[in-house]
C-alpha cells in the first residue's frame, strides 16, 4: 500500500530570544532555552520538520533571526514576512521553506514565482476573499500554502473543519493546516483531509501542555502517512 505524505511540525515560538524546551515524555513543559536547544529538544524526539515563530519580529521587537539554527532538522520560518526585505532576512537564516504575507498580494505573486519551494503562502480561512487569492497565487506559482484558522473557539472542530475541506477541494497545491489540535482525536479527524491535498499539521500547545507526545502523534498515523516523505534536512 503507498502511503500519503504526512508531515508533522511541532512548533518553537521564540520570544525575547529564548523558546519552550519540548517535554519529556507527557507533563507540561517547565524549562526554555535558546532557539537552538529548543529546536533540537524536538529533533531529539524525532521531528524532521519543525515550524519556528519569530514572536519578536510579530510583536515588532528586533527579530530573532540570527538566534535561529536547523540544529538537525527542516524548519518552516513564519514571522512577518510581507516584503522584499522581510523576506531576504528570513531566507538568510537557512529555513527550509518561509511562510509569508499575502497582505501586498502583487508582492507575494512575485514572491512565490521567484522562490519556487523555498516559500509558502499563510492565509486566514475566515478571510471572506481567501479563495480569489488563492487562486491568484496558485496562478502565479504557489507551491503551498499554511492555513490557519483564527477563530477564538472550535478552531478545525465539527462545523468549521468543512472550511479546510472545501479549501483543499479548490487547490491542487499542499496545503497544511496550522494549530487547533487540542486532542489526538483532532489530529485523527484531520487525517481523514489528507487524500485530499492536506500533508502537513503544525502541533502546538498541545505538545506543550501534556495532551500527548509527539511519538503519539506520529504512531497515530504511522499505518497511514509517511511521516519521513521529504527525508534528512539538506
Amino acid at each position: 500500500m503507498v502511503k500519503y505524505p504526512l508531515a508533522l511540525l511541532p512548533v518553537v515560538s521564540i520570544s525575547g530570544g529564548r523558546a519552550r524546551i519540548a517535554p519529556r515524555d507527557y507533563g507540561q513543559s517547565s524549562q526554555s532555552g535558546s532557539p537552538a536547544q529548543a529546536i533540537a529538544s524536538w529533533v531529539n524526539q524525532g521531528a524532521a520538520w519543525i515550524h519556528v515563530v519569530d514572536q519578536d519580529a510579530i510583536d515588532g521587537h528586533p527579530s530573532s533571526h540570527h538566534h535561529i539554527v536547523s540544529g538537525g532538522a527542516h524548519l518552516q520560518y513564519s514571522g512577518v514576512v510581507r516584503d522584499q526585505s522581510s523576506l531576504a532576512e528570513a531566507l538568510m537564516t537557512g529555513a527550509s521553506r518561509i511562510v509569508i504575507d499575502a497582505s501586498d498580494l502583487e508582492w507575494a505573486s512575485i514572491a512565490v514565482k521567484e522562490h519556487g519551494d523555498r516559500v509558502a503562502v499563510g492565509l486566514d480561512i475566515r478571510q471572506a476573499d481567501v479563495f480569489d487569492i488563492a487562486g491568484h497565487l496558485e496562478h502565479a506559482g504557489c507551491s503551498r500554502f499554511v492555513v490557519t484558522d483564527h477563530a477564538e473557539a472550535h478552531h478545525w472542530k465539527h462545523g468549521d473543519r468543512h472550511l479546510l475541506a472545501d479549501f483543499c477541494s479548490r487547490t491542487n497545491r499542499p496545503v497544511m493546516a496550522r494549530g487547533g489540535i487540542g486532542h489526538l482525536g483532532d489530529l485523527h479527524a484531520l487525517h481523514e483531509l489528507v487524500p485530499n491535498g492536506l500533508d502537513g499539521i503544525v502541533l502546538d500547545d498541545a505538545l506543550y501542555d501534556g495532551a500527548f507526545t509527539y511519538s503519539e502523534a506520529v504512531a497515530a498515523g504511522a499505518d497511514r502517512f509517511d511521516m519521513f516523505f521529504w527525508g534528512p534536512p539538506q
